[in-house]
C-alpha cells in the first residue's frame, strides 16, 4: 500500500507580493504554524532590512512564545516569533557572521514540520528563497565538490560580470536565478561548474518526497510589484536601516555572510564612501526589482505552483487540498 505523506502548505513568490499576509491568513484559518523560508530572516539583528514580521509582544525575547520543553530540540533550540497569535519559525537562528546553508535549513525545517504535525497543526512554509523551498519539498542531493584553492584564486581575480558571463555560457538556468551581486556565490557556482563540467540540474539527484505539499504562488502585476518594493525600501530607511547597518558592521564587519543581502551591501557601500546615500537607496530598489524578477522566474518554472489572486482564493485551494 502506498505510504500516505503528511500534508503541508507552501506560500511562494517574489518579495513584496503579499506572501506574509496570505501565510498568516491560512495559518489562522487552518490552525497552522509558519516556517519562514527566507535566507535573510535567519540572521539575528538584521530586522529592518529583511522585513521580519513584527512580533506581538515584548514580554520575552522578541515577543517569542514559550513552548513546552519537550517540543524544543537541542540542535535548534529556538522559539517562534508570535505574529498576530501565529507562531513563526525560522527567524533569528544564527549571527550575521555565520554561514547558514540550504542543507541546514532543510534539517531545521524537517524538525519543525515534525513538531508542528505532532501538535496537530498545519505546517506552512512561507518565503521567496527558492532553494529553501526546493530543499524541503523535492529533497535534492547536491554533489559534494571540494574547494579547489588554485582555481579559487583564479576566479577571485575575475570581475562579477566576467563570472556571471561564464556561468551563463555554461548553465543559463543557474545564471537566471543566482544572486548576481553576491560575489561569494558567483565564485562558488563557477568553481563547481568548472570542476564537475556539469550544470546544476545535471548534478542533482532527488530523494523520495517526505511531504504532500500544495504550493500556492503569490504575485502582482510588475508595475504594482515594483511600486510596493520601492515603498518598502523607503519605509526601511525611515525605520532606521542605516543605523541598523552601522551597528552590524561595527560588530561583524563589512564582509560577513549576512551583509551580502540586498539592503545591507548597498548601505555598506555608502559607509565606505563609494556612493551617496541617495544613490545607495536607488540601488536597493533596482536590485530588489531585479531579485523579484528572478524569484518569479524560479517559481514560474515549477508547474506545480497554483497561482492565486488573493486571500480568498488561497483559502479555497488550501481547503480543497487539506480535505482530500
Amino acid at each position: 500500500m502506498e505510504r500516505k505523506l503528511p500534508k503541508i502548505l507552501a506560500v511562494v513568490g517574489p518579495t513584496c507580493s503579499g506572501k506574509t499576509g496570505i501565510g498568516l491568513a491560512l495559518a489562522k484559518r487552518f490552525g497552522g504554524e509558519v516556517i519562514c523560508a527566507d535566507s535573510r530572516t535567519v540572521y539575528i539583528g538584521m530586522d529592518i532590512g529583511t522585513a521580519k514580521p513584527a512580533a506581538d509582544r515584548r514580554d520575552g525575547p522578541a515577543g517569542r512564545l514559550e513552548l513546552e520543553s519537550n517540543h524544543i530540540d537541542m540542535l535548534f533550540a529556538d522559539r517562534p516569533r508570535l505574529v498576530e497569535g501565529v507562531p513563526h519559525w525560522g527567524i533569528d537562528l544564527v549571527n550575521p557572521d555565520e554561514v547558514f546553508t540550504v542543507s541546514q535549513f532543510q534539517e531545521y525545517a524537517d524538525q519543525k514540520i515534525s513538531e508542528i504535525l505532532g501538535r496537530g497543526h498545519v505546517p506552512i512554509l512561507v518565503g521567496g528563497t527558492g532553494m529553501y523551498i526546493r530543499a524541503v519539498l523535492d529533497r535534492p542531493n547536491y554533489a559534494n565538490t571540494e574547494p579547489d584553492a588554485a582555481l579559487r584564486l583564479e576566479l577571485e581575480a575575475m570581475t562579477d560580470n566576467e563570472l556571471l558571463e561564464e556561468i551563463a555560457s555554461r548553465d543559463p538556468d543557474t545564471a537566471s536565478t543566482i544572486d548576481d551581486r553576491n560575489r561569494r556565490r558567483l565564485v562558488r557556482a563557477l568553481e563547481i561548474l568548472r570542476t564537475t563540467g556539469k550544470t546544476l540540474a545535471d548534478r542533482q539527484e532527488f530523494a523520495d518526497p517526505m511531504y504532500d505539499a500544495l504550493q500556492i504562488g503569490v504575485t502582482k502585476p510588475r508595475e504594482e510589484l515594483y511600486a510596493a518594493i520601492d515603498l518598502r525600501v523607503d519605509e526601511m530607511i525611515g525605520k532606521g536601516l542605516v543605523d541598523e547597518v552601522r551597528k552590524l558592521r561595527d560588530q561583524y564587519g563589512d564582509d560577513c555572510p549576512g551583509m551580502t543581502g540586498i539592503g545591507y551591501r548597498q548601505i555598506v557601500d555608502f559607509f565606505q564612501k563609494k556612493e551617496q546615500l541617495r544613490d545607495a537607496v536607488l540601488r536597493i530598489k533596482y536590485d530588489s526589482h531585479h531579485y523579484a524578477k528572478r524569484q518569479e522566474t524560479w517559481f514560474q518554472k515549477d508547474l506545480r505552483v497554483l497561482w492565486v489572486s488573493g486571500v480568498d482564493e488561497a483559502r479555497k485551494v488550501a481547503d480543497n487540498f487539506l480535505k482530500r
